[in-house]
């Protein structure tokens, strides 16, 4: 999925939802006050905060929002003895988008357990991607973008800004399983075009990032680091790379 803003948003809706059969799929297994009472003061609605975004479970989540995810498609399946709400299947279009003999596009069975005590953001998304230690959900909350990685001990979430259509991240917030909420950090982006114009400081990126070694010689601003990590970013499959990625141009754009 490429980190361009203008790609991951998308209007195409999904096909229907993969039908197998257990056959198909080898899994694991109002009283009125009296007068002499004196009538308290109602307390003042509670206000619903902007900066908090409530958290849900993955397995409804996924279910509310399928038809919204173009790459990937719920499998819904009846098995006896498995619980539709806690294994949660889903079928994810392939990455290089290769087809079958019948023009089928391929897809890769992924199996999330535990589905229901997983956490997300109960927001729409923008996009979604599988990989092998997680996923990946990105959303928009007015001006913040936030992309939220699904580990195993919770969610780690990453705020980001939208510049000429990139997300650069500039904080990173973390989620447990037990939290119903998030609470964005009043933290501003200090992402400025003078920022992005200055030199970078390369000595230290290869501190951060020791693969950009190879290609120092083709960076010199920090517009030119950022595109660079961005670009890079795109093929990256594992939650752990991308979220190095993000904590190297959290720091280098402070």
């Amino acid at each position: 999925m490429n980190e361009n803003l203008s790609q991951m948003v998308q209007d195409t809706t999904p096909p229907d939802a993969n039908l197998f059969s257990e056959a198909d799929l080898d899994l694991p297994t109002e009283d009125a006050t009296p007068a002499e009472t004196p009538v308290e003061e109602a307390a003042p609605a509670e206000e619903v905060q902007a900066n908090v975004i409530a958290i849900t479970d993955l397995s409804s989540w996924f279910q509310t929002h399928t038809d919204s995810i173009n790459n990937i498609n719920q499998v819904r399946v009846a098995i006896r003895g498995v619980d539709a709400d806690k294994t949660l299947i889903m079928a994810v279009k392939d990455a290089d988008g290769e087809v079958d003999e019948e023009g089928n596009d391929k897809r890769t069975l992924r199996v999330f357990d535990n589905a229901d005590s997983l956490p997300v953001l109960n927001l729409p998304p923008i996009s979604m991607d599988i990989y092998n230690n997680g996923f990946r959900i990105v959303y928009q909350q007015g001006d913040i973008f936030i992309k939220t990685y699904g580990v195993r001990t919770g969610l780690i979430c990453t705020l980001c800004t939208n510049v000429d259509g990139k997300l650069i991240p500039y904080a990173v917030v973390r989620v447990k399983k037990k939290d119903a909420e998030l609470e964005i950090p009043s933290v501003q982006p200090t992402v400025t075009p003078e920022i992005l114009a200055a030199a970078a400081d390369l000595e230290t990126l290869q501190l951060l990032y020791k693969q950009s070694a190879k290609s120092i010689d083709d960076l010199s601003t920090n517009q030119s680091v950022v595109d660079w990590l961005i670009d890079r970013q795109i093929n990256v499959t594992d939650i752990n790379h991308h979220l190095q990625i993000d904590n190297v141009l959290i720091d280098i754009l402070k």
